[in-house]
C-alpha cells in the first residue's frame, strides 16, 4: 500500500480509504470487524465515516468498537457532520443540522464519543449550509482544532467556488483552512475534472473520491435486458430510471471487454482507472460485504495496458459533461457583512 501526503498538510494517509457507510446497516458486527481488520492487514490506515451513516450514529459506534483493536496513532480517522441527527420538538442548534457553531460543536462531541477517541484526524462538512454564514462555520471548526479535538478540516460535496470562498475567509481572518474535498468520481461521472480538480491542484486541496464503481454499475452485475438483482440499488425503479439505458450498457460492455483482455474484473478495472489519476489523492472503497473489498487488495499485482487506459479516457470523455451529481445546493453560504 502506498501512502500519500494529504493536500498541503503534513498528514500522510494510505492511498486507498475504507468507506464505512454500510456498517452496520448491511452486515453484522462480526463481519464489520473482519472487514476492518483485513483492510488494516492490507495497509489501509484511513477510514471515512459520518454521523449520518447508520441509524443515530450506529456506524460510528461499530467503527469505534472495531478500531479499539489498533493503536490510535496508527489510524487516520475521518468523519462528517451536517445532518439532523435526532428529531425532537423545537429543532434548532444540534437538532437542526447544518453548519452552525452549535450544531458543529455538538456533532463533534457526539462523534468523539461514538468513535471512542480523543481526536478526529479529518472533520468534514457533509454539505454546504445555505443558512449559516461561512465565517461562523469556519470559526467553529477553528475552535475545535485549537482545542485538539480535530486535527484537520475538509468539506464534501462543495463546488469549487464555495471552497474558494472558504479559503478566502480563512486567510483573511486567520482561521484553520480546509485541506480536502470529498466528491463523487468514476469512469461514468467525470464532472469534477472541469472545475473541482483544477481548483484542488492550484490550492493544494486533497481530493477524496467516493463511488468508484458508480453505485455498483461498474461491477458487471447489471446486464442489458435483465432485471436488476433483488435487493440491489437499481432494483428500485426510481434509481434505475434514466440509468438503465443503451448508452449505459454500451459503456459497461466495452469496459468488460477491456477488463477481460487485461486479466481482471470490471470492478478492478474501474478502480485501477481512478488510481491512475494523480490528481485523486484517495479513492474510497465502499461495500457491505468482504467480497466487495477483497478484489481491491489485488490491484498492485494487476496492470492495464496504456492503450486501454487511453481508450477508457476517450470513451468516457462524454461523462465530463453532465449534471453535477454531488449536490443540488448552489447558493453556498449567505453573506455576513458584520464579520468582515
Amino acid at each position: 500500500m502506498d501512502y500519500v501526503r494529504f493536500g498541503s498538510s503534513g498528514l500522510m494517509a494510505s492511498r486507498m480509504c475504507l468507506g464505512a457507510m454500510d456498517f452496520p446497516v448491511k452486515c453484522d458486527m462480526e463481519t464489520t470487524r473482519a472487514v476492518f481488520h483485513k483492510a488494516f492487514d492490507n495497509g489501509i490506515n484511513f477510514i471515512d465515516n459520518a454521523d449520518a451513516y447508520g441509524k443515530n450514529g450506529e456506524s460510528e459506534e461499530v467503527m469505534g468498537q472495531a478500531l479499539a483493536d489498533y493503536p490510535r496513532e496508527q489510524l487516520v480517522i475521518a468523519t462528517k457532520c451536517w445532518v439532523k441527527m435526532f428529531k425532537r420538538a423545537g429543532g434548532g442548534g444540534g437538532d437542526g443540522g447544518g453548519c452552525s457553531r452549535r450544531h458543529i460543536v455538538q456533532a463533534c462531541e457526539g462523534s468523539l464519543r461514538r468513535l471512542q477517541t480523543d481526536y478526529i484526524d479529518l472533520y468534514q462538512l457533509h454539505h454546504p449550509d445555505p443558512v449559516t454564514p461561512v465565517e461562523e462555520t469556519l470559526s467553529a471548526l477553528d475552535q475545535l482544532v485549537r482545542q485538539g479535538k480535530v486535527l484537520h478540516v475538509g468539506v464534501c460535496n462543495h463546488y469549487a467556488w464555495q471552497m474558494a470562498h472558504m479559503l478566502g475567509v480563512s486567510a483573511l481572518q486567520n482561521l484553520e483552512p480546509i485541506i480536502s474535498i470529498q466528491c463523487r468520481y468514476n469512469i461514468m461521472d467525470r464532472v469534477i475534472e472541469n472545475e473541482t480538480v483544477p481548483f484542488a491542484r492550484r490550492f493544494g486541496v486533497a481530493t477524496m473520491t467516493y463511488g468508484p464503481l458508480c453505485g455498483g454499475l461498474l461491477t458487471g452485475k447489471y446486464k442489458r435486458g435483465e432485471a436488476a438483482p433483488e435487493g440491489s440499488r437499481f432494483a428500485n425503479p426510481r434509481m434505475a430510471k434514466g440509468v438503465f439505458c443503451d448508452e449505459t450498457f454500451d459503456t459497461i460492455e466495452a469496459l468488460a471487454e477491456i477488463a477481460a483482455r487485461n486479466g481482471m474484473s470490471i470492478n478492478q478495472l474501474a478502480m485501477k482507472w481512478v488510481l491512475s489519476k494523480d490528481y485523486i489523492t484517495t479513492p474510497i472503497l465502499g461495500g457491505s460485504k468482504p467480497e466487495h473489498f477483497d478484489p481491491m487488495y489485488e490491484l498492485d499485482d494487476l496492470q492495464v495496458a496504456p492503450e486501454d487506459m487511453q481508450l477508457i479516457d476517450q470513451m468516457s470523455e462524454k461523462y465530463r459533461y453532465q449534471a453535477f451529481a454531488n449536490q443540488s445546493q448552489v447558493d453556498g453560504y449567505p453573506p455576513a457583512p458584520n464579520r468582515w
